[in-house]
């Protein structure tokens, strides 16, 4: 840990997730691998329950850093990407708690803080592009809300039932199981019916579609290599849509081959679509999730993509 990189040479600031699995062990190891390389002491800013990383890596890039080192899940790491999107502030990733499906499509995913650290501090920075949601919020009395502002999600955004899952799984079992909670909660609503909804894509005019979900991604892979969507790349400019129009139990067979095997699901049950721009309007409101995190239901959803929006540092070939 004796390198001293460019990037690396100024004060560098950390957003890390206190109530994370892992937190100590990688505060630790990162503030003890800034001594051994002569690094000034990391400006350690917490997460709470009301400040989730967003307004810490805004003030990080206000007061003129240069690198933001976020620690956490998924939710922590799309806070803190929200405040250096488009800022040219580089992010490293120290992936702890429960699924960080963002370092997994990015291969920083690792059991071993002393790597997560280097590759942290030392890797060199890659482009990537990152999505933006917005929603109408529905509340449980059936009012519909005005617009949110844009949220971002780097991995995948879910409407429809992927997203009742993700709402119905309890926080005890992902603390227990991380990403296989979803698998154990998802049994449930396997065979619900579709939902009706009419989909734009593009600024294209709207079709009608019937779907168990509405999944859009800006990376393709979650854990236990099964490739949701084979062809996505987080680079190109481009979110990669799928729809599952799937009415009968015969139809999840491949399906489920896919997913049980780690194959690519790349049946002809599935519908892949890739976009700049997509709006969604469901018959009736439906649950949203953004990178696993439940959003609630929604009456209707607007995404858009950013491309090279965010520099991650991450191994080569990642």
């Amino acid at each position: 840990m004796g390198r001293v990189s460019e990037a690396a040479s100024g004060t560098l600031w950390a957003v890390m997730n206190p109530a994370a699995r892992g937190y100590a062990v990688m505060r630790r190891v990162l503030e003890s691998a800034c001594r051994d390389a002569g690094l000034p002491a990391p400006i350690v800013a917490t997460t709470t329950v009301d400040a989730d990383g967003y307004p810490q890596a805004r003030d990080a890039v206000a007061a003129g850093a240069r690198v933001v080192v976020v620690a956490g899940g998924d939710g922590t790491v799309r806070e803190v990407a929200r405040a250096v999107a488009g800022t040219g502030v580089e992010l490293g990733i120290l992936p702890i708690g429960t699924a960080n499906l963002f370092a997994y499509n990015l291969r920083l995913r690792t059991r071993k803080p002393l790597l997560a650290v280097d590759r942290a501090l030392f890797a060199p920075a890659r482009t990537v592009d990152i999505g933006w949601a917005s929603w109408r919020e529905v509340t449980p009395e059936g009012a519909v809300g005005a617009p949110t502002a844009e949220r971002p999600f780097l991995v995948m955004a879910g409407l429809g039932h992927d997203a009742a899952t993700v709402g119905t799984t309890s926080p005890r079992l992902k603390r227990h199981l991380g990403w296989l909670s979803y698998l154990a909660s998802g049994a449930r609503h396997l065979f619900a019916r579709p939902l009706a909804m009419r989909v734009s894509l593009d600024n294209a005019p709207g079709r009608r579609v019937q779907t168990w979900t509405l999944l859009v991604a800006n990376a393709g892979t979650i854990p236990g290599g099964i490739e949701v969507f084979p062809d996505a790349v987080p680079d190109d400019g481009l979110l990669d849509v799928m729809e599952l129009p799937l009415r009968t139990r015969a139809q999840w067979g491949p399906v489920a081959f896919a997913g049980l095997t780690g194959h690519r699901l790349d049946t002809t049950a599935l519908r892949y679509t890739k976009v700049r721009t997509l709006w969604a309007v469901p018959d009736d409101p439906a649950p949203l999730h953004l990178d696993g995190d439940d959003v609630g239901p929604v009456a209707d959803l607007r995404i858009r993509v950013q491309h090279a929006a965010l520099r991650v540092r991450a191994p080569a070939g990642s």
